[in-house]
């Protein structure tokens, strides 16, 4: 169980680089569909009034529909049977290409030529981890969704089942993760600027390997 976890950790920390540096450069959430659809809400009402904001709708509207068909990605890939390893490594090999294309139209190309193109790589990317995390079936591991990850750690710390408390501490991993990710991703921007997505590409290609080692004990 540990050694299927742990990967998802990681992953949940790269979920938080990847929102951390698309916030900062295309302000939106790949991997917060919740904050997306504020995000968009926020502009729709804009249109009908001042609000002290330059959201526009296409962003988050993008990011939400690219969500959408990496989750349906994943869904073909992992397919209706148990979770497999090597089937997630496909999907982790496969966001390691889409997040270095945006690493390398964000470092070298205009950014309103970009933007919508990255929020598309990006978003496809944290859907299809998404799913995969789900899959897995594993307590603790949803590494996208922090919201839910933080209650599910209240209400089983106020558990008095020993397991519920166990979970409990994934859950709280889960979320360290996550923000220390997104620590990552603003230390990275600030050292890195524009290239701060090529070491996300690179993490997420060791995860790749990190699965397919596993799947070889299936």
């Amino acid at each position: 169980m540990r050694s299927i976890f742990t990967p998802f950790v990681a992953l949940a920390l790269v979920a938080g680089s990847v929102d951390a540096i698309a916030f900062v450069a295309f302000e939106v959430f790949p991997a917060n569909m919740t904050g997306n659809t504020a995000l968009l809400g926020i502009a729709i009402a804009s249109r009908f009034g001042y609000i002290p904001s330059s959201l526009g709708i296409a962003p988050p509207l993008i990011a939400i529909a690219a969500f959408i068909i990496g989750a349906v990605f994943a869904v073909l890939v992992m397919g209706a049977g148990e979770f497999s390893a090597g089937r997630a490594a496909i999907v982790a090999a496969v966001e390691s290409v889409l997040i270095a294309v945006a690493a390398m139209m964000y470092a070298f190309a205009a950014q309103e030529l970009v933007m919508p193109i990255c929020i598309t790589l990006a978003g496809a990317t944290m859907g299809a981890q998404s799913v995969a995390a789900m899959k897995a079936n594993v307590a603790g591991i949803s590494t996208t969704y922090v919201t839910g990850t933080l209650v599910n750690a209240v209400m089983k710390a106020c558990s008095r089942e020993p397991k519920d408390r166990k979970d409990a501490a994934h859950d709280a991993w889960v979320w360290i993760a996550y923000l220390a990710g997104a620590v990552a991703g603003g230390a990275l921007l600030i050292v890195l600027h524009r290239y701060a997505l090529f070491p996300v590409s690179v993490f997420f290609l060791g995860l790749a390997a990190w699965f397919s080692y596993l799947s070889r004990s299936e």
